[in-house]
C-alpha cells in the first residue's frame, strides 16, 4: 500500500528513522498507531463481554420484579459506597 502523508508528517517520520529509533518509516507509523489499535482491541473486548452478559441474562429464566431489581441495586450501591442500605 502506498500512503501519501503531509510533508510535516513525512519530515517527522524521516527524522525518527534517521535518529536510529526505528528501522523504517513503517515501524514509525506502526508505533504511532499502537495506542489507537490497543484502545480498539480493549473496546472490542468490552463489547464482547457485555454481549456475553446480555446473552446470559436473556437465557436466565428468573423473572425479577422491578422493585426487587431496584432493591438489589440499592443494596449493591450501598455496599460499594460504604453506606447502610
Amino acid at each position: 500500500m502506498a500512503l501519501k502523508v503531509p510533508e510535516d508528517i513525512e519530515v517527522l517520520v524521516q527524522a525518527r528513522v534517521e535518529a536510529g529509533g526505528f528501522a523504517s518509516p513503517e515501524e514509525v507509523l506502526r508505533d504511532a498507531m499502537k495506542p489507537r489499535l490497543d484502545a480498539e482491541q480493549q473496546r472490542q473486548e468490552k463489547l464482547r463481554a457485555a454481549r456475553t452478559k446480555i446473552a446470559e441474562g436473556d437465557a436466565d429464566p428468573v423473572d425479577s420484579a422491578a422493585a426487587e431489581v431496584s432493591s438489589r441495586l440499592d443494596a449493591l450501591a450501598a455496599k460499594l459506597t460504604g453506606r447502610a442500605a
